[in-house]
């Protein structure tokens, strides 16, 4: 008789005695079986940027994500997913920002959403600091989602969730802007018509601790109302049996000797296949606020404990591994296969979902086409007088920046460590066009082509705190010759260049420092590295963006042209 040890799986299984083949063979089938049925995930789900996520079940079982966007456009994007795992882009639910902007908006829009769904019907709600709270509705989340309407004016208003109550009646929590006279980081409730499309009472304050409360969530269990929030760099419940308060309060998630810190803003899913989970960001500098997924269980006392616990003081740390969700249509759970699309052969004539603009202005113009390529043209870069003022005039007297710039077409980054490739071809008629990629946040490098006469500079410009005013510093690496196309006036002079930027995570424990090497070739083969890396930073809210710039000088007056043949991520 043979004593074998096994490794403890999930039926609690250490040891077994297999005298005979028949019970050898019976071991490994249930083992087998064991090992199926316990498909696990690793922390972070999404190494995407998506800051201040929420996320609800529609009518079919599917679950919806969406984030803040602040100024980028298309604004809210919504990803879909079976199991709160593997992922994929849904749309956008904001086509443009409700107002006019000739420049981007950083860091202000679309801060914190609420997603719900209430009879088939999905609506978003979101705190613009400057204006109110808005809604959008569709039937679909493919859309057409509905023209944005204001339901609450007031400046300061952020961080907003809805609870469509079980009677029928609809309420909204808030907190305020550190901006405004309001304490910041209060909670404040106010009950909406039953539609949800107008406040129909004033706030009443239901909390104000000693940490302030941040990116709150509703919601209703068992006749009690429940206040999800971070706080004090924890996740923090509030408990009550009215809308109103008063309020218990307990801390249900915490770093503890996790590498996971918080704020752990996020959202309560309860699955159709009766299972609680907790999906929240947690900050990583350039790659922004990245997704996490954390069990939820209910203690005999009422109290959620999210993560795992093993003091069983109630107050649960992050995961970095567990088994995957049950499925509510029992097909076979399945680890981490999928990521949201990053990919773009510009084979259609609709951009990818990934694809965002910094900013839209009347001046910006790119186009998909059916050819094969997107064409985006140059518009002329961002000038800041120097202290002198002097005049603006024969390219003397200011200094320039893509910060304010609104041309940039730009997706996140889309995993820790990776490479983006493009093939382009960069053509112009007038000397300053430039084309190229861009890593960009509040400070940013870009590698491009700018026409100089019958050759290309191959340019390589970094600006570091661009968000305050600093201008770029550009060095040329090198002059390619022009090629030409037509006659007279419509000569384009243009060349095919393919660019790439490695990104990798620094030395940093927490590997939120984003290290960029930048690359050309001209003939996809035989590549040539800049001389000098980048330490990509944030923007303004989000984490940083990866894309393609085509600008010119400010007295630049004709429209020089990117096309973009594909864009590829190449992961690592």
């Amino acid at each position: 008789m043979a004593l074998r040890v096994l490794k403890a799986n999930t039926n609690g299984l250490k040891y077994a005695i297999i005298p005979t083949m028949k019970m050898r063979l019976s071991l490994i089938v249930a083992m087998v079986a064991a090992s199926a049925a316990a498909a696990s995930y690793k922390n972070p789900v999404l190494t995407l940027d998506l800051p201040n996520l929420d996320v609800c079940t529609g009518p079919d079982g599917t679950f919806y994500l969406t984030s803040a966007s602040f100024g980028a456009q298309p604004g809210l994007p919504i990803l879909a997913s079976d199991d709160l795992v593997n992922w994929r882009y849904a749309g956008s639910a904001l086509k443009r920002l409700p107002w006019e902007t000739e420049e981007p908006e950083h860091g202000n829009g679309v801060w914190s959403p609420s997603l719900r769904c209430r009879n088939g019907i999905f609506t978003i709600y979101w705190g613009d600091p400057d204006r109110g709270v808005y809604r959008v509705t569709a039937p679909d989340v493919a859309g057409p989602w509905s023209e944005p309407v204001l339901v609450k004016e007031g400046k300061g208003i952020v961080d907003v969730s809805v609870l469509f109550d079980d009677d029928g009646k609809t309420y909204l929590v808030h907190s305020w802007a550190a901006t405004t006279p309001q304490p910041a980081g209060i909670l404040c409730v106010c009950r909406m018509n039953d539609e949800g499309t107008a406040c129909v009472e004033e706030d009443t304050l239901v909390y104000d601790g000693v940490d302030a409360a941040e990116r709150p969530k509703f919601y209703k269990r068992d006749g009690e109302y429940w206040l999800l929030f971070a706080a004090g760099g924890k996740l923090v419940a509030l408990r009550a049996s009215t809308p109103y308060g008063p309020y218990a309060e307990k801390s249900i998630l915490a770093q503890g000797t996790s590498k996971i810190a918080g704020p752990y803003q996020g959202a309560w899913v309860h699955t159709s296949a009766g299972e609680d989970w907790f999906m929240h960001i947690s900050d990583r500098n350039a790659y922004g606020r990245i997704a996490f997924l954390e069990p939820m269980a209910w203690r005999t006392d009422g109290w959620p404990v999210v993560g795992e616990d093993p003091d069983g003081d109630g107050c649960g740390t992050p995961v970095d591994e567990h088994e995957m969700p049950r499925r509510a249509d029992g097909a076979e759970a399945k680890s981490q296969l999928t990521s949201p699309q990053t990919d773009d052969a510009f084979d259609t004539n609709t951009l990818g979902p990934q694809w965002q603009w910094l900013g839209r202005s009347a001046a910006q113009t790119g186009y998909p086409t059916t050819r094969g390529f997107y064409r985006l043209y140059t518009t002329p870069m961002t000038a800041y007088l120097k202290k002198s003022q002097t005049i603006l005039s024969a390219g003397v007297g200011y200094e320039c920046s893509l910060w304010e710039t609104p041309n940039l077409l730009v997706q996140k980054f889309p995993a820790i460590s990776f490479s983006a490739v493009t093939k382009v071809r960069i053509g112009g008629r007038q000397d300053t066009e430039e084309c190229g990629i861009i890593v960009q946040g509040r400070s940013y490098m870009r590698l491009g082509l700018k026409l100089n006469g019958d050759q290309f500079d191959v340019v390589l410009a970094e600006c570091r705190d661009a968000d305050k005013g600093k201008s770029e510093s550009a060095s040329v690496l090198t002059s390619v010759k022009a090629e030409t196309s037509g006659t007279g006036s419509r000569q384009i002079k243009f060349k095919d260049v393919w660019l790439r930027v490695s990104v990798e995570p620094g030395e940093k424990a927490s590997a939120s420092d984003a290290v960029c090497t930048f690359s050309y070739s001209f003939n996809g083969t035989s590549w040539t590295q800049a001389p000098r890396t980048f330490s990509a930073s944030p923007g303004a809210g989000i984490g940083a963006m990866l894309g393609i710039y085509a600008v010119s000088s400010p007295e630049c007056r004709d429209r020089g042209w990117i096309d973009v043949d594909w864009f590829r991520i190449e992961r690592r």
